[in-house]
């Protein structure tokens, strides 16, 4: 099978094409996927530039990619959930359990996949699977953070800086469906696409800084990672939370040490969210997908022989949404 694979950190010139690989086993609880688009997120990039090598190792060859989306073809004995045939997508881990202090094991940039059947979801069958693949990991985050971390609730002020990105632009469509009073941070140029998604309020970095304003807010979601709690503080509400997804050596430390977690500054007002696959988080997407209340964000579409084109496009900064590679072509549009 072909696949992207590391032989070693670096720029994007690191990416390499591999056509000599094996399909992968599988065991009891996991799933063989036979894999059609994969997102490019940045955990990629810092994948590929070594940045996670304290944590990942250095066990190469490595092939990056969380985000999947495909047909089963093959289950273990122990799954149940899903059927040889299905379409489906998720956050994959190769990983035979869940490890709650580890990451999940990547392998997203190829032809076949395996991973636990507690990260899958069905696809809606609205969606390609370009426009799945685009979801999991971005859709999770944001779920994950505003639903299940800080439990948003309707009328509450909420202010996400990276709007324009693929976590601030799905966490817009989630925030319209609590009915939070969304302020969206983005660049000027960026203005109409984030505009479309209807937040309440957009505000543009390169011409206002919020932290520099007396503005209060109930939950500030920082998806980019430049602006600290400590930057934040004064502009949240009496009871008002800081969360971040973007990981620090702090939340390195606090994700291993669950335990130690205020030893690293983390309180009831300063949160991190370390986005985890869930096949049961994912399915709650699925049904805002389903009837329309989400909708994938694709800015464009690369070949998998396209990766290192895909990896530097993805670095300019320039792509709202989301980045997708498209592995086999058999993308029907069931709009």
């Amino acid at each position: 099978m072909k696949s992207i694979i590391l032989e070693e950190f670096g720029n994007t010139e690191v990416l390499k094409l591999s056509t000599n690989n094996k399909i992968p086993s599988i065991n009891k609880n996991q799933i063989l996927v036979e894999n059609y688009s994969a997102a490019i997120n940045p955990h990629d990039l810092y994948l590929r530039a070594g940045y996670l090598s304290p944590i990942l190792g250095e066990n190469f060859p490595i092939t990056p990619g969380l985000d999947i989306a495909g047909k089963v073809i093959a289950v273990g004995e122990n799954v149940n959930k899903f059927n040889i045939g299905d379409r489906v997508y998720g956050m994959m881990d190769a990983n035979p359990e869940f490890a709650q202090s580890g990451f999940a094991q990547t392998g997203a940039y190829a032809e076949y996949i395996v991973t636990r059947e507690d990260t899958l979801s069905i696809i809606p069958e609205n969606l390609t699977f370009d426009e799945a693949a685009s979801i999991p990991l971005v859709g999770l985050t944001a779920y994950q953070a505003l639903i299940k971390k800080v439990k948003a609730k309707k009328e509450q002020k909420l202010l996400i800086n990276g709007a324009s990105g693929g976590v601030g632009s799905i966490a817009i469509q989630i925030a319209n469906q609590i009915q939070l009073e969304t302020t969206a941070v983005c660049h000027s140029t960026k203005n109409d696409f984030v505009s479309s998604l209807n937040p309440t309020s957009i505000l543009h970095y390169d011409k206002e800084d919020f932290t520099a304003s007396k503005m209060k807010f109930d939950i500030i979601f920082d998806v980019v990672g430049n602006k600290s709690f400590e930057l934040c503080e004064q502009n949240l509400s009496e009871n008002g939370i800081y969360i971040s997804n973007v990981p620090t050596e702090s939340t390195f430390k606090a994700y291993q040490n669950p335990s130690q977690e205020e030893k690293y500054g983390f309180n009831s007002k300063n949160m991190y969210n370390w986005v985890i696959p869930s096949g049961e988080d994912l399915d709650k997407i699925s049904e805002l997908i389903s009837k329309g209340s989400i909708k994938p964000l694709v800015n464009k579409v690369f070949n998998l022989e396209e990766v290192t084109e895909a990896h530097n496009y993805a670095e300019s900064g320039i792509a709202t949404g989301k980045i997708v590679l498209s592995i086999k072509k058999d993308n029907i549009n069931f709009n």
